[in-house]
């Protein structure tokens, strides 16, 4: 859909909005609630009409890292349309355009996350749905990807934010319109919108890490149109057809971090974000000087990893057009069929231009560009198949069989032809050519030299799943299920399409399943699920060969006003491989209480517990011996892992997560008037894993978030309340901060409104 097409839809849609909002106040209300009473709506042109719309204004008040309360809360100091929402109900489906119409909406006028969603349906003929929905999204934690440059490098530049922060804004509109609802035949059209744009940021390494402006600008468009037909009694047929069309628009550029003046005037040079001199990155310091960057800002090293220029486009686009077939049937008393297969084919191009100019002092390089080769494709293709069966049996009344069938096969062929042009200066040289090569060195001082490269591949998989289940509800109190699970799966990494090289993989899986459910009192329930998977092989050395999960259930109402829940989840995995000896699992458990003693008072309680584990053997390569992951490790040559020389060290890695969080809230009405509430919730995360870097912080492994309320709301009689609400925010690391900006904040939120509802 072109954009001012887009753009008129939604304009017509908030014209509709104001028109009904006006129209609905034209008339008074059929009768005045009474005081304290659930307001009744009002009557109006053979419609039931209700609505609501609450203003207000938010104060905020941030103390500490402002990057990282905008990451996790970011909303800001501003008046604000909180929320509205309006509902017209014809009772006899006697309306003229539509039976019901709702429409609600929330934040608009300046928070981050805001949406307007519409229903409007008539009876026997149509049912429209819309949404839109505007997400801004800002994520800066200053530990990601950051180079964590040490305070004895010369100069001492600390990277204060993450290399690869953005904040974009995602637009998302949806249309779905079915026609004939109830008939024999029913139509279905829709159209989805999804468009992210706004700065982000990311790097590129050559022969140092520059930093990139990342101009995210991506657009999705979906088109929809599909039937159902009830052929036969208790059985639909359905036909789906989806046309999705994706154009990725992001451009890269150089981006400053750590500028420096060249002598004689003759330009700045960006060095790239990881300053560390001591170790010579991007390169060492000589003496006489005592700093890689004089205090008249001039480099001092001109044979430095630098840039003067860089950038990269990628434009690609992407048709996806998919069939999808359905079918479900209850025509035979004992029988329950459902079925469903989806064709897809991608084709995608992405025409590939690079350009960099600058100084890699390894190789000398002082100019490259990377583009398509002329007249050969760069292109991929995905083919997928994708099958549901799921049959079920009844053979008495109390036990049942269902057997299901699941595929999932695709194929990604790609051809990428792209040709390289370097610029080299030759290793001898006089006049403004002589060696050393160094960041002045003219480019015309090199002779261009061309290379092309071919990528022909593809990545295939091929998985099929069987399951057969019996399930026997023994009686009101009592049920359970035995099953058992067989998969297939092969991948199919074709390296070369003319050579036939290719790496194939073919792993079997074995699932035992049971569970049961019980009910001795009809104020109680538990559930319990257990699956256990045998594999004999892996695609990837971490996969699991074994695997058990565990879920227990149970709800419990010992009073109508109160109602008490747990759950304990468990998964467990492995891999006894010599060279991986893979183990992890995941732990939860969880607790809630909902108790509403009064009509005046309810409590809402919940605890949660996660614990996460994973370890395997990791090889890697250091020589800071006072770290005593460094100084314990052994040899991965000698143990057997002799395909990677460069990481020479051995340690059995550990990664830890442990999470706890509760939240209690208490609603409390003094008098039918006012009504208060007090809550808290608090987030607590202990974790380890190996210091590989004496700068490197736990971070988001170990910290604790605080987030306390209040509200007040007072009816102040003619519909109208007015309501004050609190919100306090507190983020805190329990490790040391590292070589970047502290990452603590706290914020106060005061939010007072005026909520009008009939």
């Amino acid at each position: 859909m072109p954009v001012h097409i887009y753009r008129g839809s939604l304009f017509l849609l908030l014209i509709i909005f104001v028109g009904l909002q006006l129209c609905a106040q034209t008339t008074p209300p059929a009768s005045a609630p009474t005081q304290g009473s659930q307001p009744e709506g009002w009557e109006h042109g053979g419609y039931t009409v209700h609505q609501s719309i609450e203003i207000g204004y938010r104060v905020s008040d941030v103390t500490g890292s402002e990057l990282m309360y905008d990451t996790l809360v970011n909303l800001h100091t501003g008046p604000r349309l909180l929320s509205q929402t309006l509902s017209m109900q014809s009772a006899n489906h006697d309306g003229v355009l539509f039976d019901n119409l709702f429409l609600d909406s929330f934040g608009w006028g300046g928070d981050v996350n805001n949406a307007l969603r519409a229903r409007v349906d008539k009876n026997k003929w149509y049912d429209f749905r819309t949404a839109f929905r505007r997400d801004q999204n800002v994520f800066n934690y200053d530990l990601l990807a950051n180079p964590l440059n040490p305070p004895t490098s010369s100069p001492s530049l600390p990277v204060n934010y993450s290399p690869h922060n953005f904040t974009t804004t995602r637009r998302m509109s949806d249309f779905d319109l079915t026609l004939l609802p109830q008939s024999v035949v029913t139509f279905r059209l829709g159209y989805s919108h999804n468009n992210m744009t706004g700065p982000s940021y990311s790097s590129v390494h050559e022969g140092t890490d520059a930093l990139l402006l990342q101009q995210w600008n991506t657009t999705l468009n979906s088109y929809r149109i599909g039937a159902d037909i009830k052929v036969l009694p208790r059985t639909v047929f359905s036909y789906d057809q989806f046309l999705d069309y994706y154009k990725g628009d992001t451009n890269w550029q150089l981006a400053p971090a750590a500028p420096a003046q060249l002598p004689g005037g003759q330009g700045p040079v960006e060095l790239g974000l990881p300053i560390d001199t001591t170790n010579k990155t991007p390169c060492a310091v000589n003496s006489p000087a005592t700093s890689l960057i004089d205090p008249n800002g001039v480099l001092t090293n001109l044979v430095c990893s630098s840039y003067f220029g860089y950038n990269r486009s990628n434009r690609v686009r992407t048709s996806m057009p998919t069939e999808r077939v359905g079918l479900h049937s209850t025509y035979f008393k004992r029988l329950e069929f459902t079925a469903s297969y989806a064709y897809s084919t991608a084709d995608m191009n992405a025409p590939f231009n690079e350009f960099f100019n600058g100084l890699s002092s390894r190789s000398g390089l002082r100019q490259s560009t990377v583009v398509n080769t002329p007249g050969l494709p760069t292109e991929a293709t995905r083919v997928s198949n994708v099958a549901d069966f799921v049959v079920t049996g009844h053979l008495t009344e109390h036990i049942r069989l269902v057997g299901t069938f699941r595929l999932w096969d695709y194929r990604i062929p790609e051809a990428g032809n792209f040709t390289e042009t370097d610029w080299t200066p030759p290793t001898t040289g006089t006049g403004a050519c002589a060696t050393p090569i160094t960041v002045l060195t003219p480019v015309s001082c090199a002779t261009p030299s061309s290379s092309t490269s071919t990528d022909n591949l593809s990545f295939n998989q091929d998985l099929r799943r069987n399951q057969i289940e019996l399930i026997w509800d023994v009686n009101k109190h009592l049920g359970a299920r035995v099953g058992f699970r067989y998969g297939n799966q092969t991948f199919t990494h074709i390296l070369d399409f003319t050579t036939g090289d290719e790496d194939v993989f073919h792993v079997h899986e074995y699932t035992a399943l049971l569970g049961f459910w019980a009910k001795p009192m009809t104020n109680l329930r538990f559930n319990f699920d257990w699956e256990h998977t045998n594999r004999d092989d892996v695609i990837v050395r971490i996969a699991a060969r074994k695997e058990a999960r565990y879920r227990i259930q149970s709800t419990y109402t010992p009073k109508p006003w109160a109602v008490i829940g747990g759950s304990i989840n468990l998964w467990e995995s492995s891999n006894g491989d010599a060279l991986t000896d893979y183990r992890g699992h995941n732990r939860n458990y969880g607790f809630t209480a909902s108790l509403n003693p009064r009509e005046r008072l309810s409590l809402e309680l919940a605890y949660n517990y996660d614990d996460y584990r994973q370890d395997a053997f990791v090889c890697f390569n250091d020589s800071n011996t006072s770290l005593p992951v460094v100084a314990n490790a052994g040899s991965c040559t000698a143990n057997g892992y002799n395909d990677d020389n460069n990481n020479t060290l051995l340690t059995y890695g550990n990664y830890t997560s442990r999470t706890h969080y509760g939240m209690a809230s208490v609603l409390f009405r003094p008098t039918h008037r006012v009504t208060t509430q007090l809550g808290y919730s608090v987030t607590s995360v202990g974790g380890e894993t190996p210091q590989f870097n004496a700068l490197q912080p736990f971070g988001s492994l170990q910290y604790t978030y605080h987030q306390p309320l209040a509200s007040l709301g007072i009816d102040i009689g003619h519909n109208l309340t007015a309501k004050a609400g609190w919100n306090y925010y507190q983020y805190g690391e329990n490790s040391f901060v590292g070589p970047t900006a502290p990452r603590y904040f706290h914020a106060n939120n005061t939010t007072f409104s005026l909520l009008w509802a009939f």
